[in-house]
């Protein structure tokens, strides 16, 4: 069943909505971001919206989970990108991580953490009521990013919808709030 996809910058947020804030969204307002981006002003003043509506963001552990990965590897790239001829400093994420250079970076990812765990609800998984076989069927297509379908579950069995700026969330049965083009494309309401 397709998703469908609502106009994030113009929706009336109302105290009823419940939404799960996925973790590009987050890496915009609180990962490393240019400044004065224009993707990184539209979520923020969306977050805006929805916290003056009276609206607590809801967490889930695998968008953290993402937050915190993906925050890493984007100072991996950072800190260390490849030379001319393709080289890095470290053979790779994980020698990376272990290098005296990470402890200062996972501090301030764990700082930056702290406020967006305080704003937000945080729900529990049904793991064991999911349909595991339909989600790995639907994983084996090669269509689906299996912890999208975990995150597409986790806003069915909770009523919420899905602030986020991926594109490959088109399918699932659930409202989507996003600035994406492509995505308000692909699931008109």
């Amino acid at each position: 069943m397709k998703n469908k996809a609502l106009d994030a910058r113009t929706y009336k947020f109302s105290t009823k909505d419940r939404v799960l804030i996925d973790a590009n969204v987050w890496i915009y307002i609180h990962g490393p971001s240019v400044p004065g981006d224009p993707i990184v002003q539209s979520y923020a003043a969306i977050l805006s919206k929805l916290l003056m509506a009276s609206i607590r963001p809801v967490l889930d552990v695998l968008v953290l989970g993402e937050f915190i990965n993906r925050c890493a590897r984007i100072e991996y790239e950072r800190q260390d990108p490849p030379n001319a001829s393709g080289k890095r400093v470290y053979r790779n994420f994980k020698d990376f991580r272990g290098s005296s250079a990470f402890p200062p970076i996972a501090k301030d990812i764990a700082n930056n953490c702290i406020p967006l765990v305080g704003a937000c609800d945080r729900v529990d998984h049904s793991f064991s009521e999911w349909k595991i076989a339909d989600i790995l069927n639907d994983f084996s297509t090669g269509r689906f990013d299996c912890t999208d379908q975990f995150l597409v579950e986790s806003c069915r069995k909770h009523g919420l919808s899905l602030l986020t700026n991926d594109k490959d969330f088109t399918d699932g049965g659930i409202t989507l709030l996003t600035t994406n083009p492509k995505l308000l494309a692909a699931c008109p309401p």
